[in-house]
């Protein structure tokens, strides 16, 4: 047999009058920036190689990221691809795994954010350390607070 029962004291008075916040008058509302940071081959910049592949970082000062971003707000970082002639933002990390000829290979896209600052990073694993400098890409960066 179940037995299902509540507890409740006595009603205390009503709390004072919240805020709207209809458009920002009188209450907080969501901001947000959003930029894209394109990367070239050529400004990768090998970090690490590792037994399993190299790593390649370039980073951008973004001082839209403040503190407070940091602490209480967000920010998402998305690998931009072309699909034919349409763009797909794909949010990170995201890894991709190719074939070259007989070798089988995978990319890792990931990025770092601090105040004032987001390094993308990218790990090639080949499994044999021979990486290639990766090719161009472009990220967008929303940030939410």
């Amino acid at each position: 047999m179940m037995l299902i029962s509540a507890c409740e004291g006595p009603m205390g008075p009503p709390g004072r009058d919240g805020r709207d916040g209809i458009n920002g008058r009188d209450g907080t509302s969501t901001q947000w920036f959003i930029q894209d940071c394109e990367i070239f081959s050529k400004d990768w910049i090998p970090v690490n190689d590792d037994l399993m592949g190299n790593i390649f970082e370039f980073g951008f000062s973004i001082p839209q990221i403040s503190k407070f971003v940091v602490e209480e707000g967000a920010v998402v970082c998305y690998l931009i691809q072309k699909l034919g002639n349409t763009s797909v933002q794909t949010p990170l990390p995201y890894t991709f795994y190719g074939r070259d000829g007989d070798y089988l290979y995978s990319e890792n896209y990931t990025c770092e954010i601090r105040q004032g600052h987001v390094n993308f990073i990218v790990k090639v694993s080949d499994f044999n350390t021979q990486a290639q400098q990766p090719l161009g890409c472009r990220f967008r960066v929303v940030i939410m607070w």
